[in-house]
C-alpha cells in the first residue's frame, strides 16, 4: 500500500515538474474582441498554474512575461474581474510579487467555477494562493506579519469569517 502511494505521489510530482518545464508564455497575443479572451483561456489556466508552481529565483524572465500575459488578459476580460481592497490586502506592499499571485489565485477560482463573481470566495482563493506561495518562497520574500496573520486564520478555519467582517460581505 505504501509503495503504491509512493508511486502515485512521485508520478504526480514528476508530471508537475515536466509541465512546469514545458510551459511556454504565449507570444503575439491580441485581445481585440470578446472571443479572443475566451480563446486564450487554456493558455491563461496554464500560465496561472506555472506562476503558482514555479519558485521565485527560477526563470525570472519567463515569470515576468507570464505575469504580463496574465495581466493583459485580465485587464480586458469580459468574464473575469478581480477585486483588490488595498485597505484589507496590503501584503503586496512588502512583497510586490504576491500581488500577481493573489490575482492568479482569484482568477483561477473564477475560471474553475463558471466565471464566479463571488467576492468572498475570490478573496479567499487569492489570499490562500498568496499564503501558500509565501510559505514556499520565504527565502526570496520579506517577512510579512499580515500574510502570516492570514496563514493563522487559514489554519484555524477562520479566513472566510475575517473576510466577511473586514469587507462587510
Amino acid at each position: 500500500m505504501k509503495k503504491a502511494l509512493f508511486v502515485v505521489v512521485t508520478s504526480i510530482f514528476f508530471s508537475f515538474s515536466i509541465s512546469a518545464q514545458d510551459y511556454n508564455v504565449p507570444r503575439n497575443y491580441k485581445f481585440d474582441n470578446k472571443e479572443d479572451y475566451s480563446a486564450y483561456e487554456p493558455e491563461v489556466k496554464e500560465t496561472i498554474n506555472w506562476i503558482l508552481q514555479t519558485p521565485l529565483g527560477k526563470e525570472e524572465s519567463k515569470r515576468k512575461d507570464a505575469n504580463t500575459f496574465l495581466i493583459a488578459w485580465l485587464t480586458g476580460s469580459p468574464a473575469v474581474s478581480v477585486d483588490v481592497n488595498t485597505d484589507f490586502i496590503t501584503f503586496f506592499k512588502a512583497n510586490a510579487e504576491l500581488l500577481v499571485i493573489y490575482i492568479a489565485g482569484w482568477t483561477k477560482y473564477s475560471l474553475e467555477n463558471n466565471y464566479s463573481k463571488d467576492k468572498l470566495q475570490g478573496y479567499k482563493a487569492g489570499i490562500e494562493a498568496s499564503v501558500e506561495f509565501y510559505k514556499k518562497n520565504k527565502s526570496y520574500l520579506k517577512k510579512d506579519k499580515e500574510i502570516e496573520k492570514f496563514e493563522k486564520l487559514i489554519e484555524k478555519g477562520k479566513l472566510e469569517e475575517e473576510i466577511k467582517k473586514k469587507l462587510k460581505l
